[in-house]
């Protein structure tokens, strides 16, 4: 009950602005071209 509630709070303290939310950090995605690179450093 307790977790809950602090839960609770939280999320209005976000939605009042008084908290700013964590960022999550961004996943880095390889495109073909860098996957391609990484492959002829390898063959080298």
């Amino acid at each position: 009950m307790k977790k809950r509630l602090n839960a609770w709070m939280w999320q209005l303290g976000v939605a009042l602005g008084l908290i700013e939310a964590p960022r999550l950090q961004p996943i880095p995605v390889r495109s073909e071209e860098q996957r391609r690179l990484a492959k002829q450093r390898r063959r080298l």
